[in-house]
């Protein structure tokens, strides 16, 4: 079926370039844009198409070290500032 529509769409593309004619083939290129968006949704149903893509999944991040700067939280103020706890930290308490 894509083949088919594919074809039609190069045919109009070409004609349109033959005789200079800009609304067929914009038609013909439009038809190939349209194609490829129904081409890569057919992409995705298919890898999402076996016996067990319809369960549900869990995901489970944990975060490795990283270096002393990448904390978070009260403790990030002082070891990211070198005056240490800043004034605006302190009134948060």
């Amino acid at each position: 079926m894509l083949d088919r529509e594919l074809d039609d769409a190069v045919t109009l593309v070409e004609l349109g370039e033959m005789e200079d004619d800009a609304a067929t083939e914009k038609e013909g290129v439009e038809a190939m844009k349209a194609l490829l968006r129904q081409a890569r949704q057919r992409q995705i149903e298919a890898l999402f198409s076996g016996e067990a893509d319809g369960n549900d999944t869990y995901i489970e991040v944990h975060s490795g070290a990283a270096a002393p700067r990448a904390r978070t939280g009260r403790a990030c103020c002082s070891a990211c500032t070198p005056a240490g706890r800043s004034a605006r930290s302190s009134r948060s308490r």
